[in-house]
């Protein structure tokens, strides 16, 4: 008997060395390469292993020119091929494996042929040995900073030879340093060393023990949750400070009650629900806490991805949303959930959308709020299915068949006077009014007077970027604040992306092409309202949404960026989703609405940054197209409000005056029509900062007719017409 424990005691102990992990350079700078500084372009091959390149140059790494850092010094280049070979056994058991990367200016990497990293900095595609390279980067590690990381897919590797292919390239030729400093790296199951040590530099990727996740425990006390009214029940949150969280401990962050209830649309049919918690105190009244670190509040969310494989499509839009910097956005937490004594699955705790200075931070209306500046501010509204007090806009959606639903949601209708109801409905239908109108570019009789306009681009970028289906017709929200405290209506904050990115597979929503905003066409419950086409129809917003757009590309929707979040969660989540999937058997199967099925999570992963990557690149080349009316990113005031052209005497004899008072440079047009719409006369010149005058005399406009129309634009945008007459 005792020699039976002995060997169960030493196979326990050899699979727990047969499981232990250790992380190795596969590929190091150090280690000879393969390189060329082209002449021509290598063709399309040169990054597959039969590629010949026994002609190219061989040379210790790193390489490069001007930071002191180089084994290999090269000549003043635009590009340079790095080509690697190296052996991977077929025994060997990669869990993870990283590309680490130093590098200036830009390089695009292939492992196998297959692209497995590129700086954001590159036009899409191969790039040629003279591509453009839109920013310069500077290397990191030869002044103690890290390099660049890259997750790369293991499955990408192949028993037996393999070739790692990068080509770097400079910003110019006149830049005076050019660097690749080269690491292929892998977490490797076993103890045993196969390549060779990582760098004194390298740093593990942050990943968490099994189990990790905060848990939620919740208990009905035998009460059934239900879709209205909330239930009171117990809530336990295990949130211990080392990060490791087991089912089983009794420490607990809040222990108290909540009041629950199912929430949601067409997710209730899922076995996996979703719910909305109010913390509460024994009487049922509100009680604000801190949980899992974010501000107190009372008002929550437990959201349930199901049909979303990933886990993780709501936290990657509402971080987006937070580091456009615009406004609050709902923040996240990963928890495990167990009801009643069973396992629920991974959830996302979530902030829910309320009026508060940690969430939507506008005024606090109250009863009495019923007249001047008071009665302008706070409102959050929202577009979406009917409720309670809703209101149709005046306008029918863009294809002119379904009424377009504002509900009241915080203070919601009951909580309002009639005058705060009538208020607010009635200053969003004068938007929509002047966004209807023939003034509507007008920045001061036109929408512009009443929107933020840089939230509600912000808007578009994140319903476009995710190809949300529901986008701008459900669960839409916005808000005003008090007119003295700007009182602009502002599209934020987020919410709801579960289907987005990829997920759905009607609407054409699974389609990295096409915009969301062209709508579903007739016949669907919920239609887009017509601003969305308005808005595009005024250069002014189409220029300042490429600005943005190129701005945000830069840092938050740069590809690294969100590869980088999603990647986080994918670690964060690694051993939390094995028990969710095996609590919810589905990523073999078609949970509706999906356009894909993974079978693994690791696909669903590729899958979501795949798609999100081709979707960048399809608006890359749309917002190129834009052609901007006024200068720079930096210039966000239209030429209108710029010059304040005056025309004089009016009406005229032989001859009127058009007065330009400019406050930068921009190129100006005077067009003169007659009534027939004709063209009689049409001065171009430029103007310059300060007060300059133009002449039109009778006889320039041919003596055809009397009254005659005018029009001044700046920069090819119109900034003032009217009518000027001759006596």
């Amino acid at each position: 008997m005792l020699r039976i424990q002995f060997i169960l005691i030493l196979v326990l102990c050899f699979s727990q060395i047969k499981s232990q992990t250790h992380w190795e350079s596969i590929i190091t700078e150090t280690d000879e390469f393969k390189y060329q500084l082209p002449t021509t372009d290598p063709g399309e091959d040169w990054t597959l292993l039969n590629f010949d390149d026994q002609e190219w140059e061989t040379g210790i790494g790193g390489f490069g020119y001007g930071d002191n850092d180089d084994n290999t010094i090269v000549a003043t280049t635009k590009s340079m091929f790095l080509r690697k070979k190296f052996n991977f056994p077929s025994s060997i058991n990669i869990r993870t494996l990283l590309l680490d990367i130093d590098y200036d200016d830009a390089f695009v990497a292939y492992l196998n042929g297959i692209e497995i990293g590129r700086s954001a900095n590159l036009p899409d595609g191969k790039p040629g040995i003279d591509a453009t390279v839109y920013s310069d980067h500077e290397a990191k590690l030869y002044n103690g900073g890290q390099p660049d990381r890259f997750t790369v897919y293991s499955g990408l590797l192949q028993p037996g030879t393999n070739i790692l292919a990068v080509h770097i390239l400079n910003v110019s030729l006149s830049s005076s340093d050019l660097s690749a400093r080269i690491f292929l790296n892998a977490e490797i199951v076993g103890d045993e060393i196969i390549f060779g040590t990582t760098p004194d530099w390298f740093r593990e990727p942050f990943t968490q023990s099994s189990p990790d996740l905060p848990i939620i425990k919740i208990n009905t006390e035998g009460k059934f949750i239900v879709d209205e009214p909330k239930i009171m029940a117990r809530m336990q949150v295990i949130n211990n400070a080392n990060g490791v969280n087991n089912f089983t401990d009794t420490n607990y962050e809040y222990d108290g009650y909540i009041g629950i209830e199912i929430r949601g649309n067409t997710a209730q049919m899922f076995p996996k629900k979703s719910y909305t918690v109010e913390t509460r105190l024994s009487d049922g009244s509100n009680n604000n806490v801190s949980l899992l670190g974010l501000p107190k509040e009372n008002d929550w969310v437990l959201h349930g991805p199901y049909s979303d494989k990933s886990l993780i499509r709501n936290a990657l839009a509402y971080s987006i949303g937070n580091g456009m910097g615009n406004g609050w956005h709902p923040r996240t937490r990963f928890v495990e959930l167990e009801i009643n004594g069973e396992y629920r699955g991974v959830y996302l705790f979530v902030e829910k959308i309320k009026i508060d200075k940690n969430r939507v931070d506008i005024a606090t209306l109250k009863p009495e709020d019923n007249y001047g500046d008071e009665l302008t501010g706070g409102y959050i509204i929202s577009i979406d299915r009917d409720q309670e007090g809703s209101w149709n806009s005046p306008f029918l959606g863009r294809t002119g068949s379904v009424d377009i639903p504002f509900s009241y949601v915080d203070p919601d209708y009951e909580d309002l006077t009639p005058q705060q109801r009538s208020y607010i409905r009635d200053h969003i239908i004068e938007f929509e009014y002047a966004l209807h109108g023939e003034n509507f570019k007008d920045p001061n009789l036109g929408y512009r007077a009443y929107i933020d306009v840089e939230s509600f681009i912000d808007y578009f970028i994140i319903t476009e970027l995710s190809r949300d289906l529901d986008g701008y017709r459900v669960s839409v929200y916005f808000h005003k604040d008090k007119d003295s405290k700007g009182g602009k209506l502002t599209m934020t904050p987020f919410w709801d992306y579960n289907i987005c990115f990829g997920n759905a597979n009607f609407f054409s929503a699974g389609n990295v092409i096409g915009w969301a905003s062209d709508g579903i066409g007739a016949g669907d419950w919920y239609e887009i309202p017509f601003w969305w086409d308005r808005f595009r129809e005024d250069p002014y917003f189409e220029t300042l949404l490429k600005y943005r757009w190129e701005k945000l590309r830069e840092n938050v929707l740069s590809k690294n960026t969100i590869n980088h979040f999603i990647d986080s969660c994918q670690n964060l989540l690694q051993t939390a989703q094995v028990r969710n999937f095996e609590k919810f058997d589905v990523l073999s199967t078609y949970v509706w609405p999906n356009n894909y099925v993974g079978g693994t999570y690791e696909n669903e992963i590729n899958y979501l940054k795949s798609w999100i990557s081709e979707r960048i690149d399809w608006l890359d080349s749309e917002m190129e197209r834009i052609e901007p009316v006024f200068v720079s990113a930096n210039q966000e005031m239209i030429a209108s409000e710029n010059i304040s052209p005056v025309i004089y005497p009016n009406p005229f004899n032989q001859k009127f005056t058009v007065e330009i008072n400019s406050q930068n440079y921009s190129s100006l047009d005077i067009v003169v029509q007659n009534l027939l719409g004709q063209e009689v006369c049409r001065k171009s010149f430029s103007s310059v900062s300060g007060k300059q005058t133009v002449e039109i005399t009778y006889d320039e406009l041919g003596q055809n007719g009397n009254i005659f129309i005018y029009t001044v634009s700046s920069e090819g945008y119109p900034v003032k017409s009217g009518m000027v007459m001759h006596q």
